[in-house]
């Protein structure tokens, strides 16, 4: 069974913060990737509320993310900085696949 961290984002309103997050978010995946934690899809709310991200991250289980942060440098602190003000809030979750879904990554 494959892993997944879905993380929403909440982006302070206005068409200005969306334009600064995906940059700052370009230079964050470099080192998740870098411990394995794969960038799957991203994404943004075009119906429902507005500027919302999600990004679907490829993990090997529950426990990877934590692993993870504690051997990661971020090397960007601008980036994070540019992170820290346009996204209000965050929430992430930790899914599984399903067993209908087909395909190699499922067993």
């Amino acid at each position: 069974m494959s892993s997944y961290m879905l993380a929403q984002l909440q982006l302070k309103y206005g068409f200005a913060n969306l334009a600064r997050y995906e940059p700052a978010m370009v230079t964050v995946r470099a080192p998740f990737e870098s411990q394995g934690i794969m960038l799957i899809a991203e994404t943004v709310t075009r119906v429902g509320p507005l500027y919302e991200a999600w990004n679907l991250w490829k993990v090997e289980d529950h426990g990877h993310l934590e692993r993870a942060l504690g051997t990661m440098t971020l090397d960007d602190p601008e980036s994070l900085a540019e992170l820290d003000t346009t996204v209000e809030h965050e929430q992430t979750r930790f899914l599984g696949s399903l067993a209908f879904a087909g395909g190699p990554e499922t067993s």
